[in-house]
């Protein structure tokens, strides 16, 4: 039987290659996404370049590849199953860039823990010759929000 975590990231992965995303920058960036993997704490999927995320260069805009490492490391950590977590931290470096209509792999995955922190290493390459494109360390803390009674109807933090 497949984990609940496992099953929700690719649900939730699946209406994003839709264009049913949360937010208008996931469904910017990611329609048309290809699932490749979804298992526990880890995640592959293929990407298109589209004009809406590249510059006037027809260059993959830094921004937009910084949004895919976060959100697909972050997809990677809540398939590993211990819940909603937050970045706090996101570490990448760049080599190279790819240019509208390619294809590129993105993969994530989850490697250590520090506390309640998960790291994830995501590598982000150009489909036709594998060339590395960007790596990134994503840390992340579990989110859990603890409501404090203060007394007062204006917070609850």
């Amino acid at each position: 039987m497949v984990h609940t975590s496992i099953f929700n990231t690719k649900l939730y992965l699946e209406e994003l290659a839709k264009g049913n995303g949360p937010s208008e920058i996931e469904t910017l960036i990611f329609q048309g996404l290809e699932l490749i993997h979804v298992g526990k704490g880890i995640l592959r999927c293929k990407v298109l370049i589209t004009d809406r995320v590249a510059g006037e260069d027809g260059n993959w805009q830094a921004g937009a590849i910084m949004a895919v490492m976060d959100a697909i490391g972050a997809s990677a950590v809540y398939s590993s199953g211990d819940g909603l977590h937050s970045s706090v931290d996101l570490n990448s470096s760049f080599y190279s860039t790819a240019k509208i209509h390619e294809k590129v792999e993105v993969e994530a995955r989850v490697e250590g823990t520090n506390g309640g922190l998960k790291s994830a290493v995501i590598e982000v390459r150009r489909e036709s010759d594998a060339q590395i494109i960007a790596t990134g360390r994503l840390w992340m803390a579990p989110l859990g929000l603890k409501l404090k009674d203060n007394g007062s109807n204006l917070s609850k933090l």
